[in-house]
């Protein structure tokens, strides 16, 4: 047993240590080659999945160009007059500039309707009022409301029995602030004055007017009260012949609030994006076609987009993963139509306004659609084929709203649509005759502190007005002075598509607007 190994048991060893050095050898390369296989399978399937996707861009882009018997997809030219909605600088320090901006442009207009309803009364400022002189003032309204949250409160509560009047009346969120003993004051360039005779309900902070009345001891008894002249830029009718011979819409939608597990908005969702591209057909009021489809010229989708109040444990995951399934859809849309995106209370921008484009980071696939996917502020302003556009996603309606008393019973017999929408309507016609977007800012609407200028101030009269995450839907047509030669207004509320599955579509020639109801 102890005898040395011969030469043979040594070869023999050496032969089996090859052999097993083989062995290895081929199973790496074996492992090897599977890896790379697999691999290589995997670039086939993105490659794959790629052409899918690309094919079925194609054929929805087909499917947009040739819906119906072979009509096209239409078209129109689009100029977005947002400039003065956009930031350049940080913006910090007091509001008065913004007011006194505010007076300066619409004081002129509350002069011309003052004229034009009172030929024959001197006006005067608030300074120069005689006792029981019949006259004309024009200024500011500013509300005295008891109701009204003050941010204040919220720091003093419960600070000792010294801050009873204000930590014990912190106001919870609810649909309005309004009160019977609610006070209106009148405020020029010089002095304020109490307004007397006069429904505080119907107003709000920051409206822009003249009121005919006279001064009684220390107070202003008021008469009447004008506010509107339309704006001399406002846009004339069109004749039979600038009237374009084929129809187009614009489609407007809002509140998607892409983020919770709904499978049955999920699946709406995409109904109404294979609507749009032509890839199917909805049934609506009219029953519309894919030959409708063709006509959508613009889509814009007021705010609303993302729904951020999702609960769930992981909230910044959900919140991704909603916004890459906005992506896709967003995608597939400016694939086939230009698309404008307008920033909303629930979506991740700035809360004051105006709120501020959505950043393209968010949507890096719709990005690439740089022609026809545009990242608009709210408000929204801009022209279709010369029709006029101008729009929000909503806040400054129900701001007015929350601290007025309009309400159903000021609409005209001219609405057309739910009876939820009737407050809607008038409160946002309302606005439209004020001639400002957002009165309430900054009182009681957040807002950046312009010093060089008001951006609410509608500078030009719309053929379009909307606003949209709305309760329901339903529009009014707005007839103006003739002699001015100011074309009607239509006016539209534009319901959430996540509670009621509902888009809207304006003609943009005869401003006929009916809905399409996905299900």
């Amino acid at each position: 047993d102890g005898a040395p190994r011969g030469v043979a048991d040594r070869a023999r060893d050496a032969v089996r240590w090859n052999l097993r050095a083989r062995a290895r050898i081929r199973g790496r390369s074996s492992r090897r080659r599977d890896g790379n296989a697999r691999r290589a399978r995997r670039a086939r399937r993105r490659t794959a999945t790629r052409g899918r996707r690309r094919a079925t861009r194609d054929r929805r882009r087909a499917d947009s160009t040739m819906a119906g018997d072979g009509a096209t997809r239409a078209s129109a030219t689009c100029a977005i007059d947002d400039a003065r909605f956009s930031l350049a600088n940080k913006m910090h320090g007091q509001y008065f500039q913004l007011y006194f901006n505010r007076l300066q442009a619409l004081k002129p207009r509350a002069r011309e309707a003052a004229r034009a309803r009172w030929p024959t009364m001197p006006t005067r400022a608030v300074l120069e009022l005689c006792e029981d002189e019949a006259c004309v003032i024009v200024g500011t309204i500013y509300k005295d409301m008891k109701d009204k949250p003050i941010i204040l409160d919220e720091y003093v509560k419960g600070y000792g029995e010294e801050a009873e009047g204000a930590a014990a009346t912190t106001r919870e969120e609810r649909a309005t602030y309004t009160r019977e003993d609610d006070g209106l004051e009148f405020e020029d360039e010089g002095a304020r004055v109490k307004l007397l005779g006069v429904d505080a309900g119907k107003f709000v902070t920051g409206v822009v007017c003249a009121v005919k009345g006279k001064a009684v001891k220390g107070d202003f008894l008021v008469d009447d009260v004008v506010a509107y002249a339309p704006p001399t830029t406002g846009e004339a009718k069109k004749s039979k012949s600038e009237a374009s011979t084929a129809t187009k819409y614009v489609c407007l939608v809002s509140g998607f609030e892409i983020g919770g597990n709904d499978a049955a908005a999920s699946a709406r969702n995409q109904m109404f994006v294979d609507y749009v591209t032509g890839a199917s057909i909805a049934y609506g009021d009219e029953s519309p076609s894919d030959l409708d489809a063709a006509k959508i010229c613009r889509v814009i989708i007021a705010g609303g987009t993302i729904d951020l109040k999702t609960s769930s444990e992981e909230p910044s995951a959900a919140t991704s993963e909603a916004l890459k399934e906005l992506d896709i859809m967003l995608a597939e849309l400016a694939s086939a139509v230009p698309v404008d995106v307008m920033s909303g209370k629930t979506d991740p921008t700035n809360k004051a306004m105006p709120q501020q484009p959505l950043h393209p980071v968010y949507f890096p696939e719709a990005s690439k659609y740089e022609k026809t996917m545009c990242l608009v502020t709210n408000p929204h302003d801009l022209t279709v084929d010369q029709t006029s556009f101008l729009g929000t996603s909503g806040q400054n309606v129900e701001d007015v709203m929350k601290f007025s008393t309009i309400d159903a019973d000021d609409v005209s017999s001219a609405f057309v649509g739910a009876a939820a929408a009737k407050r809607t309507v008038a409160a946002l016609t309302q606005t439209l005759r004020w001639q400002h977007i957002a009165p309430g800012a900054p009182d009681t609407l957040a807002c950046y502190p312009f010093k060089d200028r008001d951006p609410f101030v509608i500078e030009r009269t719309p053929r379009v007005y909307f606003a949209g995450c709305q309760d329901a839907f339903g529009y009014e047509r707005v007839s103006h002075d003739p002699a001015a030669g100011v074309a009607d207004t239509l006016v539209v509320a534009v319901p959430k598509f996540s509670s009621t599955g509902i888009a809207v579509l304006v003609d943009i020639d005869t401003l006929s607007c009916r809905s399409i109801q996905f299900l």
